[in-house]
């Protein structure tokens, strides 16, 4: 086999160190995660880890999490950017909402790692690429492709990497987001703003403070969620649509006890890095509690949720673990009824220790006034 040059140092292709990161969940669910990984464990030493979160269930589903790290909660060039010394080459594989929206993540990702050989794996049971982004790292990609011949014919293309659609404009700070479908919902930092009414909407930021929603149509009750947050719009997590869209069967844990209580408030896409030693964990919000229990009953912790039938859809035919309780108050009260539990009970922390029999009895006196249902499973 051919030996390639890159950065003045010799790899023969049989002998690399090919660090593969997986974003979101449809990579696994589809089988290409297990497929890709065990093809290039032939003749390579790989190190398979996920970056981002909801991807965390479905690998957990799959039972792939002796396999692929999960540990880390990182997005995908900083897990990348984590573990550039120890790896030869470095590969992204993703399966987009379409191909352009793949190629357009895999162009910011890249833009990130400028220093890291790249190799991008995009939709590959669909029409999908191989994608390089540095003429050094060609020979690589055509590699590639000759290993996985046999279970994917890819084409290879050449990108150029490309940073985040942002610009400043006087005291403003626009972002436009790239690969959103009309009709879906948008969120930044983990908050539903609002609906996509244009393909390419963006936000305004001044000071740090949304002013306006170009292309949006405006969900003021997440905007008022944001109220107390300064917004970086270089660093700002931006998604939109449903947060896992493939079909999937979750893989369901018994439920586990303890006292140690933790809550989650309008950040479900935390939720692994907060449930830390947790028997149980409050939630507020409706699509935070959707998220959360989807992605809790894989770990065996029942919630108690506080929502008021807001419901955005982030995600579809979620979840919900074993001896949760899902109390719905008054529109517009779950915020109110999560600040009192934060501010009361949890001591304006994010854990304590507490019988989930008094902690639940104690949530519904707070609540008393605004409860509309409570629901047990």
């Amino acid at each position: 086999m051919e030996s390639f040059d890159y950065r003045l140092k010799i790899y023969h292709p049989e002998l690399m160190r090919i660090g593969i990161i997986l974003h979101g969940p449809e990579i696994v669910d589809t089988g290409s995660a297990k497929r890709i990984i065990d093809i290039l464990r032939r003749k390579h030493e790989v190190s398979a880890k996920l970056g981002g979160t909801m991807g965390r269930t479905a690998v957990l589903d799959a039972g792939l999490e002796g396999i692929i790290d999960i540990s880390k909660g990182l997005t995908p060039s900083e897990t990348i950017l984590s573990i550039k010394d120890s790896i030869d080459l470095a590969m992204l594989l993703n399966h987009g909402k379409t191909l352009e929206t793949g190629r357009f993540f895999g162009r910011i990702v890249a833009s990130k790692i400028l220093q890291v050989p790249l190799v991008h794996i995009e939709r590959p049971d669909s029409d999908g690429r191989i994608i390089y982004y540095s003429n050094e790292v060609k020979r690589c990609a055509e590699y590639i492709k000759q290993m996985l011949r046999e279970t994917y014919d890819l084409p290879i293309e050449f990108s150029c990497s490309a940073p985040l659609h942002i610009r400043v404009d006087g005291d403003l700070v626009i972002r436009r987001i790239s690969g959103a479908f009309v009709g879906e919902n948008i969120r930044l930092d983990g908050i539903v703003i609002g609906e996509v009414t244009h393909p390419e909407p963006e936000i305004v930021c001044k000071y740090g403070r949304v002013v306006e929603l170009r292309g949006i149509k405006v969900k003021q009750h997440g905007l008022e969620k944001l109220e107390n947050r300064r917004i970086d719009l270089f660093t700002a997590k931006v998604k939109t649509g449903s947060i896992r869209r493939s079909l999937h069967k979750p893989k369901i844990r018994k439920m586990l006890g303890g006292t140690r209580i933790a809550i989650i408030d309008h950040c479900a896409e935390s939720t692994f890095e907060f449930v830390k030693d947790a028997g149980l964990v409050v939630t507020v919000g409706d699509d935070t509690t959707a998220i959360a229990a989807d992605i809790l009953a894989r770990l065996g912790i029942p919630v108690i949720g506080i929502v008021d039938g807001d419901m955005d859809d982030v995600l579809e035919n979620g979840v919900v673990p074993s001896g949760s309780v899902i109390i719905r108050v008054r529109y517009g009260f779950d915020d109110i009824v999560g600040r009192k539990v934060r501010e009361e009970l949890m001591e304006g922390g994010q854990k304590i220790s507490m019988v989930r029999s008094e902690l639940l009895a104690r949530i519904l006196a707070l609540a008393k006034e605004y409860v509309v249902d409570v629901k047990y499973y």
